[in-house]
């Protein structure tokens, strides 16, 4: 059992970006994503092709940061050196993207293994801690230490009431829910054991969204003005079939004056597709706009401008705002990389001038 003493030690550690990039500078308009549960469905397997191409997608976003509610390895039963080994396959393809990764690691990473959580640490950093973005103040929270049953034990518990006292909104994620999806045959077991505790806490806290996971499914609940947005979907096996949110799938937030509002995008649904030398198809086939901070484009010849444009289904041409963020030569290549907005639904021509 991993003993109190040991979480204890724990708050020690330094909590950080576990693709180790510094902590996002933005103001108070800034897009960010939530996903989890990612894991293959066995043990001693790499991260799955789901995973990669949802990264991939995310990674076209270009969000200030991801924010992960754990369960990114199989771990589990696996030995030491077959865990070590999913470390070791999970770096690189978390160190693609191009901003900073944190997570709040889940049963699957921990599973009250003395030896797995001491490599998860050595690996990544600490299991929970917070950063600050704008106005808003970002919590990891560990439901795994100890794990005779998935809770928040002191001495986190004090450190999550210091740290939510702050007079500032707030968004937490972890891994066990605090209120499962009602249709879940094991909701019995996948709740935090003392939920009803940290609903008041969050809820005295200013928290304002609560990102979780456990359940492979997408599942959205609204409780004394806090937010619970189960959004498990990011490769692991699925619990429960689509219409009762069983997809893979990836939550994209906003973050503009204090408000904060949420998207769920399936995956799979973001296609980039080169047209000719300069011209790139960006396809969105989710059912909401997309912000784009992160579209690169090569071309032979050195780009003197870009446009954008999108044909609605009556065939009328709109210009879409895009902007250019940064061009590099790569020998005798450009690369260009854009922001701008994809229309939900349709296809969005990027065009690059001499």
């Amino acid at each position: 059992m991993i003993s109190l003493i040991a979480c204890a030690a724990l708050s020690q550690l330094q909590f950080q970006s576990i693709n180790r990039q510094l902590p996002p500078k933005a103001g108070n308009d800034f897009w960010f994503v939530a996903l989890g549960d990612n894991r293959p469905a066995g043990a001693g397997l790499p991260p799955t092709r789901t995973f990669r191409q949802l990264l991939d997608e995310v990674g076209i976003i270009g969000p200030s940061f991801v924010i992960s509610s754990g369960d990114l390895l199989y771990g589990n039963e696996e030995t030491l050196a077959q865990y070590r080994q999913e470390i070791a396959w999970m770096r690189p393809v978390i160190d693609t993207l191009p901003c900073p990764f944190y997570n709040a690691p889940g049963n699957h990473e921990i599973n009250n293994r003395p030896e797995f959580l001491k490599a998860y640490t050595e690996a990544f950093g600490a299991p929970f801690g917070s950063f600050d973005c704008g106005q808003f103040r970002f919590v990891a929270v560990c439901t795994e230490i100890p794990a005779e049953k998935p809770s928040v034990f002191e001495p986190q518990l004090s450190w999550l009431k210091k740290t939510l006292g702050a007079h500032r909104p707030a968004v937490v994620f972890q891994h066990h829910p605090v209120f499962p999806r009602k249709t879940n045959d094991e909701k019995a077991s996948a709740a935090v054991a003392n939920a009803a505790e940290l609903h008041e806490i969050y809820r005295e806290g200013g928290v304002k969204l609560v990102v979780e996971g456990h359940d492979h499914v997408f599942d959205g609940q609204s409780h004394d003005g806090v937010e619970y947005r189960i959004a498990g979907g990011a490769g692991a096996p699925l619990d429960g079939v689509p219409t009762d949110g069983g997809y893979f799938h990836f939550m994209l937030a906003h973050v503009h004056d204090g408000d904060l509002t949420t998207e769920v995008i399936p995956s799979g649904t973001l296609e980039i597709l080169p047209i000719s030398d300069g011209i790139v198809a960006a396809a969105n086939y989710a059912y909401a706009d997309l912000p784009v901070a992160n579209l690169r484009v090569v071309t032979s010849f050195k780009p003197k401008a870009a446009t954008a444009d999108v044909t609605s289904k009556k065939g009328k041409k709109k210009e879409i705002p895009v902007k250019v963020i940064s061009m590099r030569k790569i020998g005798d290549r450009y690369e260009t990389r854009l922001a701008l907005i994809l229309t939900r639904a349709r296809a969005t021509y990027v065009r690059l001038k001499r």
